[in-house]
């Protein structure tokens, strides 16, 4: 055997020592055996387990190749509602012109005149309507009266009396702040022209009311026109839109073969601007 194959059988040798040294020194002894862990303190060797949590977070990155493009998504959430009741219009309050008024009145009327023996006070109710200035106004209104009977006269019918009357009002400008500085007093004048309408209604002829033999006429079952005046005067208290009212008047005519016929109402009414 030559020396040159020697040297290489020896070199090759110390070389294969060398890798497996290294190799050995690098590997690490595993053992498969579990080493038992004693709790402190207790008798029995409890043996206490070991749990070791690993939480892996993982991140993906998304690249676009195409540089400067932005995907934005949007979500449109649209609602739709849709109400089942339907409100009613409120209710505007009535709002006459400047200075108008209607109303509505109650009280007596008492009879004098021709009418005062065979008739006693009964209920009245009256109805206007009307326009008032600061100081001068016009109203028209209807007086319904349902004289009483007297125990001296049998009358089988109930007697009516209606008057329809077209007058003027003046206010009398005193004293119309004495309730104060919301509420308007007022002193008023009225009268003018009445027409009134009568039935089953006995009325005293003979002038002479003191003497002996007085005469009457004979209620009459049908309507009876006849026309007169009126004049009175009351006195209102108003604030807003609203006016109380006190009013008394006489309301006059004549029928034929009798003497002057007088109603005089006392009514207390309201009246609405």
């Amino acid at each position: 055997m030559s020396l040159r194959y020697v040297t290489k059988l020896t070199g090759a040798t110390v070389m294969l020592a060398v890798g497996a040294t290294v190799a050995l020194a690098q590997s690490k002894p595993t053992s498969t055996k579990r080493i038992p862990i004693s709790k402190e303190g207790s008798a029995g060797g409890e043996v206490v387990s070991r749990v070791d949590t690993v939480t892996v977070y993982r991140t993906d990155t998304l690249r676009l190749t195409t540089p400067g493009m932005v995907d934005t998504v949007r979500l449109t959430n649209t609602i739709t509602r849709v109400d089942t009741v339907m409100m009613a219009p409120a209710m505007r309050p009535i709002h006459l012109p400047y200075g108008m008024y209607f109303g509505v009145a109650g009280g007596f009327s008492s009879p004098n005149g021709a009418l005062f023996n065979p008739n006693n006070t009964g209920p009245s109710a009256q109805a206007q309507l009307g326009w008032q200035g600061h100081i001068l106004g016009l109203r028209g209104d209807v007086n319904y009266a349902r004289p009483m009977q007297d125990a001296a006269f049998a009358n089988p019918n109930e007697a009516k009396i209606l008057n329809f009357s077209a007058d003027a009002k003046l206010n009398i400008p005193f004293l119309t702040h004495v309730f104060g500085s919301s509420h308007r007093f007022g002193l008023y004048g009225i009268g003018g022209y009445t027409h009134t309408m009568f039935k089953d209604l006995p009325m005293r002829i003979d002038t002479d009311i003191t003497g002996a033999n007085l005469q009457f006429t004979q209620p009459v079952d049908s309507w009876t026109h006849e026309n007169g005046w009126n004049a009175g005067g009351g006195a209102s208290l108003s604030w807003g839109r609203t006016e109380l009212f006190l009013e008394s008047r006489a309301l006059v005519f004549t029928a034929p073969n009798a003497a002057q016929s007088r109603q005089i109402p006392f009514v207390f009414g309201i009246n609405i601007y």
